[in-house]
């Protein structure tokens, strides 16, 4: 039975969602559920939604942090907030699994004080799962991995071969993949014309033999196309690639719509009107409740900031899942046996402007 704790701070409607998603999952799911925030206001508004008491419990958060704050600024100013709150409590339980629709970066930044980071493990990355054509694994899961999209935005060669290691573990747990494919994010089919950091992390992973299958570079256009089943990158670029598959999604659904708007027989209407809800139900994130935080020795998964009651408990889920299939000591020994064959990381060099 896993341990929940969810930060009912954020998310829709000011965090009222993911405590009604928090007392659903008590109801439906063999979990012990702790929600982190304003014990009177959670207690009063629990008084009106059917839970279950025995599996639900309240951990109090005097302070709040506002969405927009600076990370450190948060910390400082807010320190008993309901991040720092519900990553202490998952630190004291190895069964526990932190969920959160909080900023990103505190999140992450709370993670580095309170946290232990997994050995050999320099940055943590967050992965997140985008739709593909062609199926992965034995489970024809339809969905590949990429890392890192947005906890470390500047990365080393160091990073980038880690990320590939956690992520090709955590592709092996979750898909069920024996030898994940792993790529590096590149603006062309060959390494040359691609940043330092991709060329070391490239030369390194054809060196290192890997538990994982490295299939090289891909091209951003060729992401969806389903060649790789882990796709690396550091936080910036991969941010900025979620965001851009997310649009394109949501035109091809409105210009879906749009044509259906036209035709005039029936047939060809409901055919389009068929294919507009497909579209939504694959690519709408809330599916798929977060993206797990890896890289730490507990789980940590992040949901978006307008993360309603499906995605909290799609969020609850997966957290339920990693925990049952025990992906943070996979993601360990992934870290570890891969740092055996290819040396351990080394220490970043000095960033010539800063002297």
């Amino acid at each position: 039975m896993a341990h929940i704790v969810l930060d009912s701070c954020a998310g829709r409607d000011g965090g009222r969602e993911a405590l009604e998603a928090a007392a659903i999952a008590s109801l439906q799911l063999d979990h012990q559920i702790t929600v982190v925030g304003d014990e009177s206001a959670i207690t009063d508004a629990l008084a009106k939604i059917a839970h279950d008491a025995e599996r639900l419990r309240v951990a109090h958060a005097r302070d709040r942090c506002e969405p927009d704050q600076d990370a450190a600024d948060v910390l400082r100013q807010a320190p008993r907030n309901s991040i720092v709150v519900g990553l202490e409590i998952a630190a004291r339980d190895p069964s526990a699994v932190f969920v959160s629709a909080g900023a990103p970066g505190t999140i992450v930044a709370g993670a580095q004080q309170i946290l232990n980071r997994i050995p050999g493990v320099p940055h943590a990355a967050l992965a997140a799962v985008y739709p593909t054509l062609r199926p992965h694994g034995p489970v024809s899961d339809l969905f590949a991995l990429l890392l890192d999209v947005g906890a470390t935005v500047e990365c080393s060669g160091d990073d980038l071969v880690t990320f590939a290691a956690m992520g090709a573990a955590y592709a092996s747990k979750i898909s069920r993949i024996d030898r994940p494919r792993v790529a590096l994010l590149c603006n062309g089919h060959g390494i040359a014309n691609a940043p330092v950091r991709a060329r070391e992390a490239h030369r390194r992973l054809l060196a290192a033999k890997p538990a994982f299958e490295y299939v090289g570079c891909i091209r951003a256009d060729s992401v969806t196309s389903g060649d790789a089943d882990v796709i690396v990158t550091d936080g910036f670029s991969g941010d900025v690639l979620l965001r851009t598959l997310e649009g394109v999604a949501a035109t091809g659904e409105s210009l879906l719509r749009r044509a259906a708007e036209k035709f005039q027989w029936r047939v060809g209407v409901q055919m389009l009107s068929d294919g507009i809800s497909a579209i939504r139900e694959f690519t709408d994130w809330e599916n798929y409740g977060g993206a797990p935080l890896l890289g730490f020795g507990r789980a940590v998964v992040v949901t978006q900031a307008d993360s309603g009651r499906r995605a909290f408990l799609n969020a609850i889920r997966l957290g339920a899942k990693i925990d049952r299939l025990q992906v943070i000591a996979a993601v360990s020994e992934g870290v570890a046996a891969f740092h055996g064959l290819s040396g351990p990381p080394r220490a970043p060099a000095p960033d010539p402007e800063a002297t």
